[in-house]
């Protein structure tokens, strides 16, 4: 029997649209006031822009991946990026408000359809062995885009409009989804199959009746509370604190994005080697929530800038570690289910991170409490991940 290898050429097609995804997350913030300007609206109401993107995905995620669960990976992936790629022109062409906000709607339909049929395309390509630096890959790729999409905004606003930074994400997928559409070779594993709709979001459904399952969806609504709950306070932390101002908090969010790249590029290969040493993969998660929880304790107390960028960069090396780790574990636990398995677990990231944003929200910025409530997010995290162990 033929040994399986890992189809690295055809990963780095789908990391093409995970770098995309990951510019386009952290594209519109940056752009709000130039949008509000625009369009004459208030900055609370232009929120909305980011908040739309994803509650619409959490919403679709797991309804679209019952119903695709079954279909050729690299077909919904083509459909995912093309609806994607509708939404950003959409975005880019936007008379107003309202209309922008639609756009950005079907923006997060494209990634809900999208985003699990990819991260099962990895999982059930790579070689065993592999899996780990396979699905850090895309992780890898999603912190890219996030080191490029806060500059690109920040130049697209100030060279000419915010329009073009939406419109040359369009093109991209659009470029990235020609390419799949040429050269992409279907999962080996995919087994095509009619299903019912009603039965497909049942056997969804059922999914939470697995307690595994329901362990692994913890620790990541933790993770993603603490890490990205905390971030979402970061430009305030650091104008009250130490007096910033908006072109330095694009700077801090590129070293923040490549402490991600990082944790991804330093996770892969140590979630190989660890699992081929026969150990359990979700020991690491401890170790990451451990260190997420170091790191969160330190950006939310430091009493220098120095500190506090140190202590976020940590957060989101350790939290995309643990990221990457869960997700090797539970494509592989959910092997015959992975597609649905995913499509949940990417609409509970945006639920923690709401929830989580919510929270700390409730407390005051950068008190005893706003500390406390980060850093038992990422024990949380970790201790679930010791549950699953």
């Amino acid at each position: 029997m033929s040994e399986v290898r890992t189809p690295w050429a055809q990963h780095a097609l789908v990391q093409a649209v995970f770098f995309l995804m990951g510019a386009e997350l952290f594209l519109a913030s940056p752009l709000l006031p130039t949008i509000a300007d625009d369009f004459d609206t208030s900055i609370r109401a232009t929120a909305w822009v980011v908040t739309v993107f994803g509650l619409t995905y959490a919403a679709a995620s797991p309804l679209l991946g019952a119903l695709t669960e079954h279909l050729p990976r690299k077909r919904v992936i083509l459909a995912g990026v093309g609806v994607f790629a509708v939404g950003e022109a959409l975005c880019a062409l936007a008379p107003g408000l309202g209309w922008l906000l639609a756009a950005r709607a079907v923006g997060g339909i494209g990634g809900a359809l999208v985003g699990p049929a990819m991260w099962a395309y990895l999982a059930e390509t790579a070689a065993p062995r592999e899996r780990g630096r396979a699905i850090a890959g895309g992780t890898a790729a999603y912190a890219g885009g996030q080191i490029v999409g806060v500059p690109l905004a920040t130049f697209a606003a100030a060279a000419s409009s915010w329009r073009v930074a939406f419109a040359v994400v369009a093109g991209g997928l659009i470029v990235a989804g020609a390419l799949i559409a040429l050269r992409l070779r279907e999962s080996h594993t995919a087994t095509p199959r009619r299903s019912p709709a009603l039965a497909a979001l049942r056997s969804s459904f059922g999914l939470w009746r697995v307690g595994v399952f329901r362990t692994i969806m913890a620790g990541n609504f933790f993770v993603q509370a603490a890490r990205l709950g905390t971030y979402a306070y970061a430009g305030a932390l650091f104008a009250t604190r130490f007096d910033f101002g908006t072109g330095v908090l694009g700077l801090v969010g590129m070293l923040v994005g490549l402490g991600s790249l990082l944790g991804s590029l330093v996770a892969g290969p140590f979630i190989d080697r660890w699992q081929s040493a026969g150990r359990h993969v979700s020991l690491l998660g401890i170790g990451w929530g451990l260190l997420m929880a170091v790191g969160l304790g330190v950006a939310t107390t430091a009493t220098t800038w120095q500190g506090c960028l140190a202590g976020f960069v940590l957060s989101f090396f350790a939290g995309t570690g643990f990221f990457a780790t869960a997700q090797v574990y539970l494509t592989t636990v959910m092997a015959e289910r992975r597609g649905a398995a995913v499509s949940w677990n990417n609409s509970v990231l945006y639920i923690g991170t709401g929830a989580g944003t919510t929270i700390l929200g409730l407390t005051t910025l950068g008190g005893t409490a706003f500390a406390i409530c980060s850093v038992a997010f990422a024990l949380c995290a970790a201790g679930f991940s010791a549950l699953t162990a």
